[in-house]
């Protein structure tokens, strides 16, 4: 099932670079609330729910039924943590000052409204508190290469969409961002995030079930795997190098009370 193939893609792909961007960048604080839009199948709420403790909590929101379902299984045992479902446009909390943080982490490329996303997470913001945000703003090159010779029927479909919904440089969010109100910290590219695949198998996997089984493993042939490997050369896979993140961390300022008329 694609929720379960996600999860464990999620364990060994995107956990790492997500617990990497939490510990350099978000640094959530012991009695913090957190919103982790966008939640899949909760590995990193959960982590969220550990680094807040008791006096804190995390409400991971996501509009995929059967990933919320899997992460509600999965975490059942985490009293600080709520699992619901919403998306950009309706979540629990939103427009009510209620978070110190909402975290994002691969989620914004999947976001159609980024300057309504923007506009909901800063009224749903206590002052001075962060949205983090870790996404991919282009298609990468090893992506480009497997809609190429992998997923030729979607290729043109995948590409307008990505080019007109999904990606928005990192420029461009950031301007979004601070039009909505935020006073930007850090916006920064990471290429440090491993991404590796031990075979073809793992790697087509992994497409399938990150990508919400948009790309169909039955277009899949041996010749076009053949035609990858060409490319791309043999596994096991090492795309850390062109897997390239965009990070953003922006603070609602607070309101000034030192102005003198």
């Amino acid at each position: 099932m694609a929720a379960e193939g996600y999860q464990q893609s999620s364990r060994d792909v995107q956990m790492e670079g997500g617990k990497l961007f939490i510990q350099t960048d978000v640094n959530p604080q012991p009695g913090d609330a957190i919103l982790d839009l966008g939640c899949g199948t909760g590995e990193l709420s959960a982590y969220l729910a550990e680094l807040v403790g008791p006096e804190g909590f995390v409400v991971g929101v996501d509009p995929d039924v059967k990933r919320l379902n899997l992460a509600k299984e999965t975490h059942r045992d985490i009293k600080n943590l709520s699992l619901v479902q919403g998306n950009s446009d309706n979540f629990e909390g939103m427009g009510c000052e209620k978070f110190d943080i909402i975290f994002l982490n691969q989620v914004l490329h999947w976001i159609p409204s980024k300057q309504q996303a923007f506009k909901n997470m800063f009224s749903s913001l206590k002052e001075g508190g962060k949205v983090a945000i870790q996404c991919t703003d282009h298609l990468h090159p090893f992506m480009a290469t497997a809609l190429e010779e992998l997923f030729p029927e979607i290729k043109q479909r995948i590409k307008e969409r990505g080019k007109e919904i999904f990606f928005v440089d990192k420029d461009n969010v950031d301007r979004i961002c601070a039009t909505e109100g935020f006073e930007i910290v850090k916006s920064y590219y990471a290429n440090n995030i491993k991404l590796v695949c031990e075979s073809a198998e793992v790697f087509l996997k992994w497409l399938w079930s990150s990508s919400h089984g948009v790309f169909d493993l039955n277009l899949v042939t041996e010749v076009r795997i053949q035609r990858f490997l060409s490319k791309v050369g043999n596994p096991p896979f090492d795309f850390t190098s062109e897997n390239v993140k965009s990070r953003l961390i922006a603070v609602k300022p607070k309101e000034r009370t030192d102005v003198h008329n």
